[in-house]
């Protein structure tokens, strides 16, 4: 779950395939058209098929009195989900969206690694660097049945992390983010300035659903109970650019 706090104190609980498909409408629109495009488009919808079940009955912090963070699993708990849920993008979407999906498991460890999005303890580390040795030899694999090169399947692995970071950060309520070698930068709760600017038009609006969680839940119990009756609420963002 991506958590939002807002200035009243509650929250805006967005899950993880609720925002990547603010990615697939990205990536519908970016400037440099990803080929083949269809596959390019499912994948960034998608991307986040492994965290399904997992946002289907999410766990309860008892620190902070909301549902898990997506950044709170170690390595050693994301990567057995992840794995499965690669095998079920390429039973469902085919080899090339299976393909993007699992390098960008390789692409969010590194960040985890680099960047601390994931708890680093030994054990973690070793569960992600194990994943992406995997992911190099039976990514190989897959591009050689597709008759892909690196130098194909590369750059779409690389628009899809951009799609993906700005769908975060819009998510995340985050003022300043690193977008795949640009910066969104967030001049109001619901509008984003992009540099530099990759989309198709001059300005662009994209949209999911969160879930609105008005005050932290007092135990697991509160918050299976009341789960299904909160209120939803449509995230709208406007986004341009420099």
């Amino acid at each position: 779950m991506i958590l939002w706090p807002q200035p009243d104190g509650s929250i805006l609980a967005t899950p993880q395939p609720a925002h990547a498909m603010i990615a697939g409408q990205l990536m519908r629109r970016l400037a440099e058209r990803p080929a083949p495009f269809e596959p390019a488009v499912t994948a960034a919808i998608e991307h986040d098929c492994p965290w399904q079940a997992w946002e289907m009955a999410p766990e309860f912090d008892s620190a902070t009195g909301l549902p898990r963070a997506f950044n709170a699993l170690s390595g050693e708990e994301h990567v057995p989900m992840w794995e499965q849920g690669v095998a079920m993008a390429l039973a469902n979407f085919g080899q090339l969206v299976g393909l993007l999906v699992m390098r960008h498991g390789s692409h969010i460890y590194r960040l985890g690694i680099l960047g601390g999005r994931i708890a680093p303890a030994a054990a973690s580390l070793a569960a992600m660097q194990g994943y992406m040795a995997r992911e190099h030899e039976q990514g190989a694999a897959i591009m050689a049945r597709l008759g892909m090169t690196e130098a194909e399947v590369a750059p779409l692995s690389q628009k899809l992390g951009m799609v993906d970071s700005i769908a975060l950060a819009l998510c995340w309520g985050q003022e300043r983010f690193s977008v795949g070698g640009g910066t969104l930068t967030r001049t109001a709760p619901m509008a984003a300035r992009i540099d530099p600017w990759p989309f198709d038009a001059p300005v662009l609006e994209v949209e999911t659903e969160a879930l609105h969680i008005p005050a932290p839940f007092a135990d697991a119990g509160a918050m299976r109970a009341a789960w299904p009756e909160l209120p939803r609420r449509m995230l709208r963002f406007t986004l341009y650019g420099a």
